[in-house]
């Protein structure tokens, strides 16, 4: 189901069938993940939609939009970013080409918050060009419920709000997927206290406060591959019930 193993004759999608293209980032999250965490991530899932829907896989986005480094926890080596201009006439450009092959079901799976806009600016556009398409945008973390993830964070004891970018679901995650490329032993003891301040708007450039010596902001003090095991089963269950919901429906006229 991989687009970039099928030869020309084997692209030939019928009517219902639909393409996910993965898209992540590259970018540091903390010591012990790897800068690819996003696009990993995202290919895994990517895979389960294929096994559970028949879906076909585009090659991967690798690139994403740069994140902010008061959410990184500092300026570190690793990013490799494009500009939101480049990044929306990438994603509209890859949109319409398999449009153009004969895909009208196109998702868009996505790991990297900072991208959100941009994507959706491209799939406006290409729907609006294209006749009878539809496009979903879907963030792995937006399929799981409210109930789900305030149990997980019962069960742990990782609040909500320590737990984002790098921290313990992301981290339990990666072990889970790619475990030869986490080194969770390059944790602090903690999983990683430094406590920046944490800021919801922007400051350019970023206060002093908001940065770290790791680049951990939030905890990943029980992360584990079992616990990534036990997320990604969920996120993979949710996320097949979703783009089937949404691609059930007939598309535009």
């Amino acid at each position: 189901m991989l687009i970039g193993d099928m030869t020309w004759p084997d692209l030939a999608p019928a009517p219902d069938d639909f393409a996910v293209v993965p898209v992540g980032a590259l970018e540091p999250h903390g010591p012990h993940l790897p800068l690819g965490s996003d696009t990993m991530i995202s290919e895994h899932f990517a895979r389960h939609l294929a096994d559970d829907l028949g879906a076909h896989i585009a090659p991967a986005v690798g690139y994403g939009v740069a994140t902010p480094a008061q959410r990184l926890g500092g300026t570190f080596p690793g990013v490799i970013s494009i500009t939101g201009t480049t990044f929306t006439a990438l994603i509209t450009e890859i949109l319409t080409s398999l449009a153009g092959h004969g895909y009208r079901r196109l998702v868009l799976l996505n790991s990297a918050i900072d991208n959100i806009s941009f994507l959706c600016e491209a799939a406006r556009e290409v729907t609006d060009r294209v006749p009878r398409s539809r496009v979903m945008i879907v963030n792995w973390w937006d399929v799981v419920g409210e109930d789900f993830r305030d149990a997980l964070a019962a069960e742990t004891g990782t609040a909500r709000s320590d737990d984002h970018h790098a921290g313990m679901v992301e981290s339990s995650l990666v072990m889970h997927i790619s475990p030869h490329a986490a080194q969770p032993d390059r944790l602090p003891a903690d999983g990683g206290q430094e406590h920046p301040r944490r800021i919801r708007y922007h400051l350019y450039p970023p206060p002093a406060d908001t940065a770290t010596s790791a680049g951990i902001v939030y905890s990943a003090a029980h992360a584990s591959s079992d616990l990534g095991k036990y997320i990604a089963e969920q996120v993979a269950r949710e996320l097949t019930d979703a783009v089937r919901r949404e691609f059930n429906a007939p598309l535009p006229s």
